[in-house]
């Protein structure tokens, strides 16, 4: 009969091959750095598939009223081989801006839009909400090195994304009811080392060791046509934890003057049926 050391050394190596540490100490970082709530090991409904599936991590603020929520949905991946990000600096040419930065409500679309182009508006303009703009080069295709292809990342990045579309309507955290204002983030966080591959300014081919890097994943599901992916290393956790943080204070800080409205309809709607 095998002694407790030796199946305790057995669980230690089947556990490095698993997500379970990494999404423990993603989790770990978002307690430690961020207000933001956390809940690990959720099931969501498959939007094409209508079947029950899990996600690894949905980190959320979300303000008192009800009105507003800003998500982000997050899936683990342990693998050992390298993952590669391709990217220019066209891959999101003409798509709008704001489409390619999250996933949006109707309402929060509309008013994060009017609010983050308006240049003049020295509070909360765009440039200063981490990810909005994302100059320079942006991934149009990823995959793992050596073998395997693009399976793992393209799993991860789909489920990251159907569950961030399931999340649009059914809040984790409060009632569903009268929240109107919704954002939601997918992202993917890999264990492997991380690179970007780009053609330079010559033509020349360069491949670039990285922490972090989007994916522009235009994945129609229903009528759903696409957005960027944050593709995250173990070793860009930390800083892409504090962004997180930083993206929902901010579009909640623009949010407000939505939600206070919401707000005082809502109790002058009661005071009117009482």
């Amino acid at each position: 009969m095998e002694n407790s050391e030796g199946l305790e050394s057995r669980l230690h190596k089947w556990l490095a091959t698993q997500g379970y540490p990494l999404e423990m100490k993603f989790a770990e970082r978002v307690r430690k750095l961020t207000k933001l709530s956390v809940r690990q090991g959720w099931h969501f409904e498959d939007p094409e598939q209508g079947t029950s599936r899990e996600i690894d991590i949905v980190c959320s603020a979300n303000e008192i009223y009800g009105f507003a929520e800003v998500n982000f949905v997050v899936e683990c991946k342990a693998t050992s081989k390298p993952w590669v990000i391709f990217s220019s600096e066209d891959a999101i040419a003409s798509y709008h801006r704001l489409s390619a930065f999250g996933i949006f409500s109707e309402e929060a679309f509309s008013e994060i839009a009017d609010k983050a182009f308006d240049l003049e508006n020295s509070c909360a303009t765009a440039k200063e909400i981490p990810w909005f703009w994302k100059e320079g080069r942006v991934g149009y295709s990823i995959a793992q090195a050596f073998e395997g292809g693009g399976e793992a990342p393209y799993a991860g990045c789909m489920s990251a994304l159907k569950a961030s579309l399931w999340l649009q309507e059914k809040s984790l955290w409060q009632s569903a009811e009268h929240r109107k204002f919704v954002a939601t983030f997918p992202a993917v966080v890999t264990s492997s080392p991380l690179f970007e591959c780009y053609l330079d300014e010559t033509g020349e081919l360069r491949l670039e060791p990285i922490e972090a890097g989007f994916l522009f994943f235009p994945q129609i599901v229903g009528r759903f046509g696409g957005t960027c992916i944050s593709v995250v290393s173990s070793a860009g956790i930390d800083n892409f934890v504090r962004e997180c943080g930083e993206v929902a204070d901010a579009l909640m800080g623009l949010l407000q003057p939505a939600i206070n409205k919401e707000w005082a309809d809502f109790k002058k709607s009661r005071l009117a049926n009482s």
